[in-house]
C-alpha cells in the first residue's frame, strides 16, 4: 500500500455465492477517489472472478488469512493499516462489535449501510437508494449521512452517458441479473420475455462470477434474436445500454446505471436488501416492476421508455463524484488532526485565542478577557474532571481548540479555529475529530449541546453538518441563541 497519495482500503467481499454487488459499488466509489487517493481492497474467501475485477479496474488487492475468524479480523485490519487510513466497509458481516473496533483505532470509517439495523460507529454512512430518512440510521456524534441518488455510485462511463441523451429503442431489451446471479433468473426472464415479445431482440448480460454460463450459451445458440454477453466492461455495458430501450434488472446499483442511460426499467427483485430501493424506484415512476410486462401495450413502450428516461435523468444529475471527493476530502482532514488533552503550558494559546476579535463577538460575554481571570479560569478547568479541554494540531502546528463541559450526562461545545487556519473547512474537521477521541474517554450515554449566536450562521451551518438537531432557540443576555443538540448512545 506505499504511496505518496493518502490511503483509502475498501473491505468488502465478493464471490458466485452472494454476488459482486459489494465489490461493484466499491469499485465505482474507488474510481472517483483514484487521483486523489491511493485505492487498495481487502477480501476475504477470493475467487479468480473477484480478483481479476479487481486488478482489471486497475486497483490492487490483499486477501485475508484464511484461518482468522471475523471476531479476530478487525484487530488483524488494524495492524495493516498505516495512519492515517479511511476505511471502507461495504458487506452484511461487519457487525456493531467490528464497527467499533476498527473505530478504535486512529482511521476514518466509512460504512455503505442500506439496512439501517444496528448502531453505526462510523464517521460516513452512504445508502443511496432514495426515500431513506436519517432518523432511521443510529449513528455516533458528528456522522455524516450521504443518502439517495445524489450519491449514486456510478462508474465513470454512466457518468459520461448522462450528459448525452439518446432515444430509447424499445425493439431491443437488456437483461442483466447482477454479477453472479447464482440461481440463474437471467435464464429464466429470459424465456418469459421470449414469449411475452417474440419480435424483440434480448441482449442478456452476465458478470465475472456467473456460474451458469454454459447453460445460458446453449439457449442464446439457436436463436438469433437472442444475444449473450459475459463479463464487460463499464464502457461495454453502456455501449449495449445505449442500444436497448427496456432494461430488466434487480434493484441494485445496476438499476441506477439504468437510469443513468434512460428507458423503459422493469424491476426484479432477488434479495431482501433491495426492497428499499425498488419501493423508492416504484414509488417515483422511474422503473415499474417485472410483473407489470405482461399488461404493457406495444404500440406505447417507445413513448413508455421515453417518458421513464426523462424522469430518471431529472434524479440523476452525475456529480457523484464531486460530492464523494468532497466528503472524502473533510474526512482525511478531520484524521489528519494530532488530538491532545490541554496542558499547563497551553494557557498563553488559550488565551491569545480567546481574545481574538472574532471568538469575544461571538462570545456570550463579549469583553476582553483579562489575564488575571484566564488564569484561574485555565487552572480550574484543567483540575475538573467534568471539564474537556483539547488541543487540536495540523502539520505540528495548533490550530484550535474545543472545550466540552458536563454537567451530569449533558456537555455544553464552546469551539474555536485559529485566526490564520479559518476558511478551510477546520470547524466541522476539530470538532468531528473532538467527539471521536471523547467517545473513547467518557462512558456513553451522554447528550452534547451547542449554543450559536443566529448572528454567527458559519458555526450553525458547522452543527447542521455534523448532525446535530435544531431545538428552540433561548435568550442569554438579551441576545438570541440557536440550540443544536445529538444524543450518544450507551457502548454497550
Amino acid at each position: 500500500m506505499a504511496s505518496n497519495l493518502p490511503q483509502v482500503v475498501f473491505r468488502a467481499d465478493g464471490n458466485t455465492r452472494i454476488g459482486l454487488g459489494h465489490i461493484i459499488r466499491c469499485l465505482a466509489l474507488a474510481e472517483m477517489l483514484r487521483l486523489q487517493y491511493a485505492c487498495h481492497f481487502i477480501i476475504r474467501d477470493s475467487e479468480i472472478a473477484t480478483q481479476n475485477q479487481i486488478t482489471a479496474s486497475g486497483f490492487t488487492f490483499q486477501s485475508i488469512p484464511t484461518s482468522l475468524t471475523l471476531e479476530e479480523e478487525a484487530s488483524w485490519l488494524l495492524k495493516q493499516l498505516p495512519a492515517p487510513t479511511i476505511v471502507v466497509l461495504d458487506g452484511y458481516d461487519f457487525n456493531e462489535a467490528y464497527r467499533r473496533q476498527l473505530k478504535r483505532g486512529p482511521h476514518a470509517l466509512i460504512c455503505l449501510d442500506d439496512m439501517a439495523t444496528q448502531h453505526s460507529w462510523c464517521d460516513v454512512i452512504i445508502n443511496a437508494a432514495g426515500g431513506i430518512s436519517p432518523k432511521v440510521y443510529a449513528s455516533e456524534p458528528g456522522a455524516e449521512l450521504c443518502l439517495g441518488p445524489a450519491y449514486a455510485l456510478l462508474r465513470q462511463p454512466f457518468c459520461e452517458a448522462l450528459q448525452h441523451p439518446h432515444q430509447p429503442d424499445t425493439k431491443r431489451i437488456f437483461v442483466n441479473m447482477g454479477g453472479a446471479d447464482p440461481n440463474n433468473h437471467t435464464l429464466q426472464l429470459a424465456q418469459q420475455l421470449e414469449k411475452r415479445f417474440p419480435d424483440k431482440e434480448l441482449v442478456l448480460v452476465t458478470g465475472a462470477a456467473y456460474p451458469h454460463q454454459q447453460a445460458l450459451d446453449e439457449y442464446a445458440l439457436h436463436r438469433p434474436n437472442v444475444h449473450s454477453y459475459h463479463n464487460l466492461s463499464a464502457k461495454g455495458m453502456v455501449e449495449l445500454l445505449t442500444s436497448c430501450g427496456i432494461f430488466v434488472c434487480p434493484p441494485s446499483g445496476m438499476a441506477y446505471e439504468c437510469c443513468a442511460i434512460g428507458g423503459l426499467l422493469l424491476l426484479h427483485p432477488t434479495a431482501e436488501n433491495q426492497q428499499s430501493l425498488f419501493h423508492f424506484l416504484i414509488g417515483s415512476h422511474l422503473a415499474s416492476p417485472f410483473t407489470n410486462q405482461a399488461t404493457l401495450v406495444d404500440d406505447k413502450l417507445p413513448s413508455i421508455a421515453r417518458e421513464m428516461q426523462i424522469r430518471q435523468q431529472t434524479i440523476f444529475d452525475g456529480k457523484g463524484a464531486q460530492r464523494y471527493q468532497q466528503v472524502f476530502s473533510a474526512l482525511h482532514l478531520t484524521y489528519s488532526l494530532l488530538i491532545r488533552r490541554a496542558a499547563p503550558n497551553d494557557m498563553q494559546l488559550y488565551f491569545k485565542w480567546a481574545n481574538d476579535t472574532q471568538v469575544r463577538q461571538h462570545a456570550v460575554n463579549t469583553a476582553p478577557i483579562a489575564w488575571h481571570s484566564h488564569e484561574a479560569w485555565f487552572n480550574r478547568r484543567l483540575l475538573n474532571s467534568n471539564s474537556y479541554l483539547y488541543v487540536l494540531e495540523l502539520n505540528h502546528q495548533p490550530v484550535g481548540q474545543v472545550r466540552i463541559e458536563f454537567e451530569q450526562q449533558t456537555g455544553t461545545i464552546d469551539y474555536s479555529v485559529a485566526a490564520e487556519f479559518r476558511g478551510q473547512g477546520l470547524g466541522t474537521a476539530i470538532l468531528r475529530r473532538t467527539f471521536a477521541q471523547l467517545r473513547q474517554e467518557k462512558p456513553a450515554p451522554w447528550t452534547l449541546v451547542g449554543q450559536v449566536k443566529v448572528t454567527n450562521p458559519a458555526s450553525r451551518r458547522v452543527f447542521e453538518r455534523l448532525g446535530f438537531r435544531h431545538q428552540s432557540s433561548v435568550e442569554l443576555h438579551a441576545t438570541q441563541y440557536d440550540v443544536f443538540v445529538c444524543h450518544v448512545p450507551t457502548d454497550s
